[in-house]
């Protein structure tokens, strides 16, 4: 049986359609667990969990200011950026959709992204895990910025492409609780499978989006 262009084009936003709803629901999954977790976090605890072993620069630098900047504005900056992705929404309420989108934007360049950046410096797993967080830390400021000023632009296909690589960037958060695990349970050891997985959580996610980029701009050419 022959499929016709326009049965492919609906058989993949499809797929799209349902690829993007099943990562909105493990986000939103992953996300409540994190939220769940900040019982811990006010005040406090500093002898179970992340914060353990870390009173004694929690509040004397600006840590303990990074950690709560970061640990507030990451839940918002996911849940909001999810939205963004929905042409629904952008069809019944454009209003809305650039509300979220300041509200991702600005979660994310005053308060997870900088935080972020002053608690990987920190971080248990060295140099290579600390280098991570502060390229991440400027790529999705970096992409940010660039998607906002593109949809004031009104540069759409240009925001859409920011955008994306913006949010990939702050998904890592998600990714990293997954592989993080796995790889330990597959015998890596801790520290070992931390470094790994920090990288892992949003390079191949950034070279993938790109090669599919690429391949959509070269079908285009060819038409």
């Amino acid at each position: 049986m022959t499929i016709s262009p326009s049965e492919k084009q609906q058989m993949i936003r499809a797929a799209v359609s349902w690829l993007g709803g099943l990562t909105a629901i493990v986000i939103f999954w992953i996300g409540l667990r994190i939220v769940m977790v900040f019982d811990s976090y006010f005040p406090p605890d500093f002898q179970h969990g992340f914060l353990a072993g870390r009173q004694s620069y929690f509040r004397t630098s600006v840590y303990g200011a990074g950690f709560y900047l970061h640990i507030i504005g990451a839940p918002i900056a996911l849940l909001s950026g999810l939205t963004q992705f929905s042409r629904g929404l952008l069809r019944w309420s454009p209003g809305l959709h650039r509300l979220l989108g300041r509200t991702y934007a600005f979660s994310v360049l005053f308060a997870a992204a900088p935080g972020g950046l002053v608690i990987g410096l920190r971080t248990f797993a060295g140099p290579s895990a600390a280098v991570c967080f502060v390229v991440m830390s400027l790529l999705v400021s970096l992409s940010t910025v660039l998607a906002w000023r593109a949809a004031l632009q009104r540069r759409f296909t240009s925001h859409r492409r920011w955008m994306t690589r913006s949010y990939l960037l702050m998904a890592s958060a998600i990714l990293l609780r997954l592989i993080d695990p796995a790889l330990r349970d597959a015998g890596v050891p801790d520290t070992l499978s931390y470094q790994w997985s920090v990288w892992l959580s949003w390079v191949p996610s950034l070279v993938l989006f790109e090669l599919l980029e690429h391949w959509r701009a070269a079908s285009k050419t060819r038409q």
